[in-house]
């Protein structure tokens, strides 16, 4: 036998063994413990145990170390006869069991979720995950398919991290032991041209049950979420849609010296203002979400499913929440500066008490500017400009006779030449500023974006309790 680590005949580099899985047709917790007993018993290997299915139901796991496949398909073959004798089996599973270790639910991706329509017979669909560590040819995928396509129909839909899934689905017209026999014989064949990562055989109406099932609960896109407000221990990612299920997604993160971290999605109860910001402060309502707490100031990259399935955060939703929890942490008197970061204006060498506007602004200059001004009530004055913005020296931070959610272009502000807009919806004023830059510049303004706090200052007061 050959020890190439490619394919049936011989082990995968790093002998990692391989793990099998028999999926039982029993919810796992309606399992009693007397079958429980039964099913380890008829199976006969040292260490099985019991874990979930996508679909909830009872599997029993065990591994096989320093084996290859060939012996790895005719062990499953035997236990998933055996069990079948005397229990409802759904399929079976054979994995690498390093991958098994990570993704211990077989990763359908979203394009093949889209496609999964129930069939009007009963069939047995085979799965066979190819690796993607060596590179191979478009011809060679193709030869792969042929193979499959001698016993039934058969395509190939992505998987993650460059991976390819071959889906061959077979009439049921004999039992799970006869469909994977077959399907064993073709793969002989495949596993000469490719690394077989794992195999799964399962009915029909089990494969498709598990696509709804995530097609309606793992959609193919980032759930909508937000940081919340008033977190004092890291910054927290907040999935309002309690009813989501997001068990076993987790979010990935990077702070500013590019350390990555990431989070597993739990659920907790969280409160929602009548604005629909969520907080920890106690504001408005109280609604179960999915919470992920990320490490001090870092930004939100990615979230992934438990296939491993992951999907990139937006950018520009990114600043966005970010900007929404800048404006609600800090009072009345907060001034943000966005614009170019390595930007450094031309001025003439004056006193600043002589220093005009004219004196700092090129006008053939365009220099795209966004600036947030926390008032009072809530409200915040957002300016955008193609010069430089000057903090502005506000008397107070009333809002009297302010006229809100209104766009301003009166020249009011000299160096303010895009208007000026008062609003106490913190998510539209932050929008308002991604917007500004996303459309003058895109992703490169964005890479170049720097940004600078003014705080106001507070008086000393003896007497206050906050002194």
């Amino acid at each position: 036998m050959s020890h190439s680590p490619f394919g049936l005949f011989g082990r995968p580099a790093g002998d990692p063994g391989f793990t099998v899985a028999i999926e039982i047709g029993t919810d796992l917790y309606d399992l009693e413990l007397e079958q429980q007993c039964r099913i380890l018993e008829l199976t006969g290997r040292p260490g099985a145990d019991f874990d979930q299915s996508a679909t909830g139901c009872a599997r029993v796991v065990y591994e096989l170390p320093h084996t290859g496949w060939v012996q790895a398909g005719t062990d499953a073959l035997d236990v998933l006869q055996a069990v079948l004798g005397e229990f409802e089996v759904f399929g079976a599973e054979i994995c690498r069991s390093d991958l098994w270790a990570e993704e211990p639910i077989f990763p359908t991706m979203p394009s093949e979720v889209s496609t999964g329509r129930p069939p009007d017979q009963d069939l047995t669909v085979v799965t066979v995950e190819l690796d993607s560590s060596v590179r191979r040819s478009t011809a060679d995928l193709g030869r792969a398919l042929l193979e499959l396509r001698a016993v039934g129909g058969a395509h190939c839909t992505p998987a993650p991290e460059d991976r390819h899934h071959l889906i061959l689905t077979m009439p049921n017209r004999s039992s799970l032991v006869s469909a994977s026999a077959v399907a064993g014989k073709c793969l002989i064949p495949v596993g000469h041209m490719w690394q077989i990562n794992r195999v799964r055989v399962v009915e029909s109406q089990t494969y498709h049950l598990e696509l709804e099932d995530r097609a309606r609960y793992h959609p193919p896109r980032v759930p909508d979420w937000q940081f919340a407000l008033g977190g004092e221990d890291g910054r927290m990612v907040v999935v309002p849609d309690g009813s989501a299920n997001l068990h076993g997604w987790t979010v990935a993160s990077r702070q500013s010296d590019g350390q990555k971290h990431t989070a597993e999605l739990t659920r907790d109860l969280v409160w929602i203002d009548e604005a629909g910001l969520v907080n920890l402060l106690g504001h408005g309502d109280r609604i179960e979400a999915w919470t992920a707490t990320l490490p001090g100031s870092a930004l939100l990259t990615s979230f992934a499913t438990p296939q491993g399935t992951e999907f990139l955060v937006d950018r520009w939703d990114g600043m966005t929440n970010w900007l929404v929890e800048t404006l609600v942490r800090n009072g009345s008197g907060l001034i943000v500066d966005l614009g170019p970061g390595g930007y450094v204006a031309p001025v003439d060498d004056v006193d600043d008490d002589d220093l005009e506007l004219a004196d700092v602004l090129d006008p053939d200059d365009e220099v795209i500017n966004a600036q947030l001004h926390v008032l009072d009530d809530g409200v915040v004055m957002v300016r955008r400009s193609r010069t430089v913005l000057r903090r502005l020296r506000l008397g107070d931070h009333s809002v009297e006779g302010l006229e809100l959610d209104v766009w301003h272009h009166d020249g009011h502000f000299d160096d303010c030449t895009d208007g000026y807009l008062f609003t106490s919806d913190l998510h539209l004023a932050a929008s308002a500023c991604t917007a500004w830059f996303r459309d003058h510049g895109g992703l490169e303004a964005l890479d170049a974006l720097g940004c600078d706090y003014s705080f106001a200052d507070a008086l000393p007061a003896t007497d206050r309790e906050d002194a």
